[in-house]
């Protein structure tokens, strides 16, 4: 449990509280927190509904796709449909080539890059083959706009192209007939945070309605599950549509028609009775999408260069889905052992200096750039400070970085553009490649940044929702708080502080003796405690001490019983 800076977020006008007296102040904070100020805005969010979902038409291009697509299909010419290897591509490919055969249209072809041969996006080797394979549209997801080249020589060739994309816009945008991307200066949409996945959903669905297609109502349903995977495993914003989206999609999740799904979440023990939530989507779901077994094959008359993800999603036959999810788990299963051995190595390493980089940067021919930057994220939690890892290969290098809160990545990499072949991310993710001969000086200037970065800048601040008092934990209290799910970025989890609270009855759980419980009583109430794999680092805790914890409020389900249980983040003692 790494030392945290605690902060409490500034408490709520009196006046705030006497306009909602149907919440109590603590529900009214997380709303106040949430920038959710207007009654309109607090009913629209406890209300996630699937008709507060913008129309399609909105999306600048979006009707102009649309219409080129539909006389493609009615002229019966061949479409080849383009993604990307990660969750949001193979889903936002597989909504698209369903919708195309929903609409009785067979005449295409797919195409999922490989991350360790050509990588991401177009490549001139696949747009040679689409154009030998009489291709007269090709339509990308999840990639494209960056693509200048590739796009070129499809043009060149006499090709269509349609780029679905939400990353953000070059300045010299390539020259495809049409760009379908919420990020372009035209665009007046609402809301711009929608995945390649939500924007596949709404072509498809805008496709269904403009061909009257009489199941449309159940089949847009039937999507909405894929749509909340790849907003949930691309760590997009859980407000707006994306909120509707997630918390619709989990609900059709539990019931999908979808076999692959279904065949995936059953060998992985989720049962399909209970309420699935964004972690079973993030931690279990989606990184066993991002499988990187390799498929090709030809069936029905359309041609198919992909994986076992998108083989899994699409596929019809129960035999082909139990085999593609197991051939799933255990592509996952190596890719979980080669990042605890890469992990446990630099580990090993770094606990042996007497003194630590503030900046941590490593590298290595024989570590697999599909799995750096999950050891990045690892290590950035255990360390407490930005992380740089590559693959070395022969000329370049791949690598991913991750950072803590007060460290913004983008401005290191900024700083240093001419470091690397190309390099972006986010404040906190980063992936960059560069040529071998210049990582002497990346390590050089990585570790003239570290230098700026003071000591307190490495202590990261754990943000407090809200103090919380025992009395203020009532039905309706946790009736409307369970309402603000599904958690995720842009409405975190929420987290709370409760002072003045005496410990008793400590005692190790779990099968490896790493976890703690313990109850907490205040005001003649008593709350269980659980902190994971914190056992070693909580082992002075007694009985009858007073502290200051903070926490998540969870339900703990054991034995069939459900009760309510505080998952600790932090705990300071009284003097």
């Amino acid at each position: 449990m790494l030392e945290k800076q605690w902060k409490i977020r500034q408490p709520i006008s009196k006046e705030f509280i006497k306009s909602f007296p149907e919440f109590n102040r603590p529900i009214l904070q997380l709303f106040w927190n949430r920038n959710l100020r207007t009654k309109e805005e607090i009913y629209r969010f406890l209300n996630p509904a699937l008709h507060n979902l913008y129309h399609s038409s909105l999306i600048y291009n979006m009707d102009a796709a649309a219409q080129m697509i539909l006389k493609t299909i009615n002229n019966k010419e061949k479409i080849a449909v383009y993604g990307d290897y990660d969750t949001d591509g193979v889903c936002s490919t597989t909504i698209f080539a369903k919708t195309l055969n929903f609409l009785d249209f067979n005449n295409f072809d797919v195409y999922i890059p490989n991350r360790f041969e050509g990588g991401y996006g177009l490549t001139k080797e696949k747009i040679k083959k689409i154009i030998e394979r009489n291709t007269k549209l090709l339509i990308t997801f999840d990639c494209g706009v960056s693509d200048f080249e590739e796009v070129k020589m499809a043009r060149d060739a006499g090709l269509d192209v349609i780029i679905f994309d939400h990353h953000l816009i070059p300045e010299k945008a390539p020259n495809a007939s049409i760009i379908v991307d919420l990020w372009q200066k035209e665009e007046e949409y609402p809301f711009k945070e929608l995945v390649a996945t939500g924007i596949s959903y709404k072509i498809a669905t805008y496709l269904l309605e403009l061909t009257n297609h009489p199941l449309r109502s159940i089949l847009e349903k039937q999507l909405l599950d894929l749509v909340a995977i790849a907003t949930i495993a691309d760590v997009a914003s859980l407000v707006d549509e994306n909120r509707i989206f997630v918390f619709q999609g989990l609900k059709q999740l539990i019931k999908t028609q979808n076999i692959g799904l279904r065949k995936l979440m059953e060998i992985n023990g989720l049962n399909l009775k209970t309420k699935l939530d964004p972690y079973h989507v993030g931690f279990i779901i989606a990184p066993r999408l991002n499988a990187v077994g390799r498929i090709e094959h030809k069936l029905d008359g359309h041609y198919e260069e992909t994986d076992y993800s998108f083989g899994l999603l699409m596929t019809e036959n129960e035999n082909e889905a139990e085999f593609l999810a197991q051939k799933i788990n255990e592509l996952n299963l190596e890719r979980q052992n080669k990042v605890q051995e890469i992990y446990e190595i630099i580990k090993k390493d770094l606990e042996k200096k007497p003194i630590l980089e503030k900046i941590i940067c490593l590298g290595d021919a024989n570590w697999s750039k599909g799995v750096i930057g999950i050891v990045a994220g690892k290590l950035k939690d255990d360390f407490g400070r930005p992380v740089f890892i590559y693959s070395k290969g022969e000329e370049i290098s791949i690598g991913s970085a991750r950072s803590i809160n007060s460290i913004n990545l983008v401005e290191i990499i900024n700083r240093h553009k001419d470091l690397f072949v190309e390099a972006g991310g986010h404040r906190l993710a980063a992936g960059f490649t560069i040529k071998n001969e210049n990582l002497d000086r990346f390590k050089n200037v990585l570790s003239e940044e570290a230098q700026l970065i003071k000591d307190e800048d490495l202590i990261d601040d754990l943000i407090i929702d809200t103090n919380l008092e025992p009395q203020e934990i009532t039905p309706h209290f946790l009736e409307v708080f369970y309402r603000l799910e599904p958690f995720g970025c842009d409405n975190p989890d929420p987290i709370f502080l409760m002072t003045d609270v005496i410990i008793s009855q400590i005692r190790i759980v779990g099968s490896n003796g790493k976890h703690v419980k313990f109850s907490v009583q205040k005001n003649n109430r008593y709350f269980d405690v659980i902190s994971f794999n914190n056992a070693e680092e909580l082992k002075f805790l007694t009985s009858n001490i007073k502290v200051d914890i903070v926490f998540h409020l969870k339900i703990n389900e054991w034995g069939g019983k459900k009760s309510l249980e505080f998952e600790l983040l932090g705990i300071k003692f009284k003097k």
